[in-house]
């Protein structure tokens, strides 16, 4: 039995509020949209992380028009996947990335299937290879303050695209750590977009904007303008905890590391050498590591550790740094790339 769950959110008028919504879902949901070519489909996937809202907030705004008016905007067939619905409700709502003592769906999308986020994982790319999508969008919040981005495992024509409809900026890695957009190298356009903090009104619009963009275009690759404003970032470096590690934002902590209260305000921007983005509470034994996507250990190329702060060694753009420290410690504190353009 699959455990996702197909159904028709026009069978009754949906509550007002979209958490209302959410109590009223069977559990990971799949809703399928019919547009002007029923011969071409659309995937939109959302909710992979508990504590990202923006995709269900904007899907239940956007359902609340009614059926003839969702479907009447729509180039093709547009199927909407809602993942970690269990996750997103457990209280405090829209605080778990992911249930309890379970995975991290969003590295589950390979082998093995064993557990319930495995499970899933697997069923949603049964699902998505039985549809075979024209694309995948997969959409985010970011885990801290930051303007909107996309993520591809590919680059090339059809992503950078799908990108600029979106944001203007995209991060290309090789990194591959069971994430849905993967599914890019073997079976069909997959792209990440963040479209910014969990608790940003304007993220919830630009959500409500890729849904409409995304099933609105009647071709998705067809070229566009030229209005070159698509800024591409190649194989950020991961920073994250070594095992065992503790973090923290208060200083008065004692963690291993405890990171600057001004990190989220930096992504994006770029940090120079001085620039004090954690203490080290032992610089005897650093707590910290950095690997490029090729698993070569950069940390000392790219960091300097002066009086127990670490600082840039040389000029570096910051990526998806948190205010949470559950957040960073479990995933990662940032990514980081050294200047590559001309940005500020």
């Amino acid at each position: 039995m699959t455990p996702l769950h197909h159904i028709n959110p026009f069978v009754m008028p949906l509550p007002p509020r979209p958490e209302d919504w959410l109590a009223t879902l069977p559990g990971p949901s799949l809703i399928h949209l019919h547009g002007a070519d029923p011969t071409r489909v659309r995937v939109l996937v959302t909710l992979l992380h508990g504590n990202e809202p923006s995709g269900l907030i904007a899907t239940h705004q956007w359902l609340r028009d009614g059926r003839a008016a969702v479907e009447h905007g729509l180039a093709t067939d547009l199927v909407i996947i809602l993942a970690s619905v269990e996750a997103a409700r457990t209280p405090p709502r829209y605080s778990h990335r992911h249930l309890p003592g379970q995975r991290d769906l969003n590295r589950c999308f390979r082998a093995p299937w064993h557990d319930a986020p495995g499970r899933l994982a697997q069923a949603i790319l049964a699902e998505l290879v039985a549809l075979g999508p024209e694309a995948v969008v997969d959409l985010h919040n970011t885990s801290g303050r930051s303007p909107a981005f996309a993520v591809a495992a590919l680059d090339d024509h059809r992503h950078r695209t799908l990108a600029g409809m979106f944001c203007d900026h995209m991060i290309v890695t090789d990194l591959r750590l069971g994430a849905l957009m993967d599914c890019a190298e073997t079976l069909f356009p997959t792209l990440t977009v963040e479209c910014g903090g969990a608790d940003d009104p304007g993220a919830h619009s630009l959500a409500g904007d890729v849904l409409r963009r995304f099933g609105g275009r009647p071709e998705l690759f067809a070229a566009q303008p030229a209005t070159d404003t698509l800024r591409v970032f190649r194989n950020p470096v991961r920073v994250e905890l070594t095992p065992g590690a503790s973090l923290s934002f208060d200083t008065d902590s004692g963690a291993d590391v405890t990171l600057s209260h001004d990190i989220q305000a930096r992504n994006f921007h770029v940090s120079q050498p001085g620039d004090v983005l954690a203490w080290l509470r032992d610089t005897r034994e650093i707590r910290l590591s950095a690997r490029d996507h090729r698993g070569r250990p950069v940390l000392n190329e790219l960091f300097a550790i002066r009086d127990n702060a670490l600082t840039p060694r040389v000029p570096l753009r910051l990526f998806m740094a948190t205010g949470r420290a559950d957040i960073a410690a479990s995933d990662c504190l940032f990514y980081v790339a050294p200047g590559q353009d001309k940005l500020p």
